[in-house]
């Protein structure tokens, strides 16, 4: 059984996750971030790679499909 990983940096995000409206990932995927509080690395047609705000390992990097879709299987190239 694995251990839960304990990232007291995080608890900033967790108190005031459920305040957030919309999606973080369409927000920064749309350019819609003032630059600086945008931690977007590179964005094409079909996806953006992300640096995670509340990384659990530095230069911990999200790639994030432009598209908001439920499921990975709804995603085509």
């Amino acid at each position: 059984m694995t251990r839960p990983l304990w990232a007291p940096w995080r608890l900033e995000y967790i108190v005031q996750a459920d305040e957030l409206r919309g999606c973080v990932f369409c927000a920064e995927g749309a350019g819609e971030l003032p630059e600086a509080e945008s931690l977007l690395v590179h964005r094409d047609e079909h996806a953006a790679a992300i640096l995670n705000k509340y990384p659990y390992s530095s230069g911990h990097l999200m790639a994030a499909p432009l598209r908001h879709v439920g499921a990975l299987s709804e995603l085509s190239v």
